[in-house]
């Protein structure tokens, strides 16, 4: 939040109650170092999925880490294209 930002405003703007919003400001002005400022970020709720399932799709997947990017790919996943799709990365 800005200084001066209405509450009420930034609450429906982010689909939270606005006494929601005056915790977190209250929470982050009471306990903020002086050299640093805490960030909120945005977060997006999912429904919970089948465990089964995602146990499933555990096995079937790989992760691929290149530093500031991260690929899944799935075992049915076209190996021309993944390679494509490696190719642009590396040279980013």
């Amino acid at each position: 939040m800005v200084p001066g930002a209405s509450v009420s405003v930034v609450a429906r703007r982010y689909d939270v109650n606005a006494n929601q919003v005056f915790s977190w400001r209250k929470r982050y002005r009471d306990v903020r170092p002086a050299a640093v400022s805490p960030r909120l970020v945005p977060v997006m709720v999912r429904p919970e999925q089948d465990v089964a399932k995602l146990a499933s799709a555990a096995v079937e997947t790989i992760e691929i880490d290149l530093g500031d990017y991260r690929v899944r790919v799935g075992s049915a996943v076209d190996a021309q294209a993944l390679r494509r799709v490696l190719d642009v990365l590396e040279r980013r």
